[in-house]
């Protein structure tokens, strides 16, 4: 049977493909991903962007009633804007909002992961790069600042929708490099629409520190806390050595 140790229930913002694609390279064997998408696109004027965020919240609960039809042993909400931009808590308040609906399973979202990433690496300061226009990317330092991490350095491209997923390898790469402050104890690169998961390693050879990103600490996550403990190679050190 498909999913014999474990079947991960994922909740994925409707315009997100990198989501399917960057989570089945890092499941171990037994393990399975089943996806179900909920609306957000995310894209258009600023204020279409921050709408869209804000709302997506209507659509979340529906969706993790719909992801228990496979029986998962957890669920995730796969959006890293979509779970910060309420602010301190709002990732809890969408948990919530979750469980209620999912029979109360182990539920968590992107932010609550990296957050989780922080605490279990012992990161008590960060840079981040980021896709987002200016008003998602300040929400996103509030809220990992109120998390009682410090931000030590932070920029981003004012992408929004579909264009983030076009952003290449080879400009996300310079955006973290330049963004990455000595004083940082990790760099952080937030958005789960990015592709990110072949830099991981490169980044972490050349800055000397962890590198953790949306998918791969929301991954990294669910795993955990479906009770799979395998060490995953090829990602960064928090799959392989967390």
């Amino acid at each position: 049977m498909y999913g014999w140790r474990a079947r991960i229930g994922v909740l994925v913002p409707s315009g997100i493909i990198t989501i399917e694609p960057e989570f089945n390279m890092t499941v171990p064997e037994g393990v399975t991903c089943h996806y179900h998408r909920f609306r957000f696109l995310g894209g258009g004027e600023n204020k279409t962007v921050l709408k869209d965020l804000t709302t997506a919240v209507e659509y979340i609960a529906d969706a993790s009633e719909l992801i228990t039809h496979v029986h998962p042993s957890v669920v995730v909400m796969a959006g890293t804007g979509v779970s910060f931009i309420g602010g301190y808590g709002y990732d809890q308040m969408l948990i919530k909002k979750m469980q209620e609906r999912n029979g109360n399973l182990p539920t968590t979202t992107t932010s609550t992961s990296v957050i989780a990433a922080f605490q279990c690496l012992g990161i008590k300061k960060v840079s981040i790069a980021m896709p987002y226009i200016e008003e998602v990317a300040r929400a996103a330092v509030n809220f990992v600042q109120d998390n009682g991490i410090s931000v030590i350095n932070a920029k981003w491209l004012n992408k929004s929708g579909f264009d983030i997923s076009l952003i290449s390898g080879e400009a996300l790469y310079h955006l973290a490099m330049e963004v990455d402050d000595p004083e940082s104890d990790a760099l952080f690169i937030s958005c789960t629409a990015l592709h990110t998961f072949e830099l991981i390693e490169k980044l972490e050879n050349d800055l000397k520190k962890p590198v953790i990103t949306s998918n791969q600490a929301t991954i990294w996550n669910v795993l955990r806390l479906a009770g799979i403990k395998d060490k995953i190679n090829g990602y960064g050190q928090l799959l392989s050595g967390y």
